[in-house]
């Protein structure tokens, strides 16, 4: 074969093979994008199924099968404490409406369960820092008694100057209701106006023969009261009571243990110093539950005295019984009223109110927090035998943190500027007035809002 006609054809066939690997490599790329399209319609197809299966029928195997516990069988015991549980839940419900439209007066029970006001505090209370003397703060340490019914011009102008703490009802202040809610209104008012503090408004409702309050229901003499629930609901009516009125302080009860020929002895529970402290406890919370402050008199006793301590200064030779009063302690009174006497053991020639140790011995027995007020200074048993100004001062340098004035032998004035008198001369301790009438501002600031 001539050699042209070999160049020729191996030309041909190199263009053959060409053409035949062009086509199987465009027959492939067909192939496998046939595949890419089954493939990816496969997918839509799966996703479509995905998005319209309900989620319970979508199926996760779990890596291992947890079985439920079975649930818990009751025993008979636990079956019954929860109907007994539910029972009490209905019967407590009933009692709760019941109390609330029929009775709405607490059990002495039902009030040892609820907090005390103080009586517990929920409130961080900041002490005050050191006042400077003045008229205007001195004059927070008296309680003092006025004359007349209403609120004259006289009466306001005696507020004005000596701006006292507080105010004694005796029997000549008090007509009926309206007039005596409307004189302690009165007074409230121009003592909040001047000094921007309530006054204690304090009143002797023992009950029986000493109840300034004539006109008052609830007047049980201590000696009737047979147990301690009577005494919570004597104390809660008669704080009932005297609330409505305005009143805030109760002077009683008389805790005294006393003699049926003591001078005061029908003013006592007339029992045992343990039934007495019982009474006198319960009695005192009736008294918190209507939101009356109470002060315990009168500390250590008038004991063995069978004339008037008001008309001669008693004297004894020892401390009479207390027990009663630490009992009364355990519901938290807010005061504690002291004797205008001489106890020898303590202090052979100062009244107890007169003398520190006489102080230091109350603090030591019931407790440094409570506040303790004198007996009436404006006594003859007094004044017959010391000097107005040591009246005025020795219970205040001793420790007491509010002194009565009745005005019923001496006029209110007299004491009064004998006291302020010997502050301005600086005859008592700036320090200790400080300290008593901040204590005072604090404790109006947190009970009597």
């Amino acid at each position: 074969m001539p050699e042209e006609n070999k160049e020729e054809k191996l030309k041909f066939l190199k263009r053959e093979e060409i053409r035949t690997m062009e086509k199987d490599i465009k027959r492939l790329r067909e192939v496998e994008a046939e595949k890419e399209r089954e493939r990816v319609s496969a997918l839509e197809t799966e996703k479509k199924k995905v998005r319209v299966m309900p989620p319970t029928e979508v199926e996760i195997p779990p890596k291992e099968t947890i079985l439920p516990k079975p649930p818990k069988k009751s025993s008979p015991k636990e079956k019954i404490l929860v109907r007994i549980g539910i029972v009490l839940i209905f019967l407590f419900i009933l009692a709760f409406f019941y109390w609330f439209f029929l009775v709405k007066n607490l059990s002495l029970q039902e009030f040892i369960k609820k907090p005390v006001k103080e009586i517990e505090k929920t409130e961080i209370v900041v002490p005050l820092p050191l006042i400077p003397v003045s008229e205007e703060k001195v004059g927070q340490l008296f309680i003092v008694g006025f004359e007349g019914k209403t609120l004259t011009k006289d009466l306001e102008n005696f507020f004005k100057k000596y701006k006292p703490g507080g105010v004694l009802l005796l029997s000549k202040n008090v007509e009926n209701r309206d007039q005596l809610k409307k004189l302690i209104s009165d007074l409230q008012n121009l003592s909040l106006k001047e000094t921007g503090l309530p006054l204690f408004i304090a009143v002797d409702q023992e009950g029986g023969q000493i109840s300034r309050i004539g006109f008052a229901n609830e007047k049980t003499p201590q000696s009737q009261i047979k147990n301690n629930e009577e005494a919570f609901q004597v104390g809660q009516k008669r704080g009932k009571e005297l609330k409505e009125l305005g009143v805030n302080l109760n002077l009683a009860p008389v805790l005294d243990d006393m003699k049926s020929e003591d001078f005061y002895f029908n003013r006592t529970f007339q029992k045992s110093p343990e039934i007495v402290g019982e009474l006198s406890k319960a009695l005192i919370l009736g008294q918190k539950s209507a939101e009356i402050l109470t002060a315990i008199k009168h500390f250590p006793g008038y004991v063995g005295i069978g004339f008037n301590p008001e008309a001669s200064l008693a004297i004894l030779e020892k401390i009479p019984e207390i027990s009663q009063f630490k009992i009364a302690m355990e519901s938290k009174p807010e005061f504690v009223l002291g004797a205008n006497a001489i106890y020898k053991e303590v202090n052979s020639s100062l009244p107890f109110t007169f003398s520190q140790e006489g102080i230091q011995f109350l603090k030591n027995n019931l407790g440094p927090e409570i506040l303790i007020i004198s007996d009436d200074l404006d006594q003859n048993s007094l004044i017959n035998k010391f000097p107005l100004k040591e009246i005025m001062i020795k219970p205040i340098e001793a420790g007491v943190d509010l002194l009565i004035f009745s005005g019923y032998r001496l006029p209110v004035e007299q004491g009064l500027d004998t006291f302020f008198e010997a502050v301005k001369n600086k005859e008592i301790s700036e320090t200790k007035l400080n300290e008593k009438i901040a204590k005072i501002i604090e404790f109006k600031q947190n009970l009597l809002k």
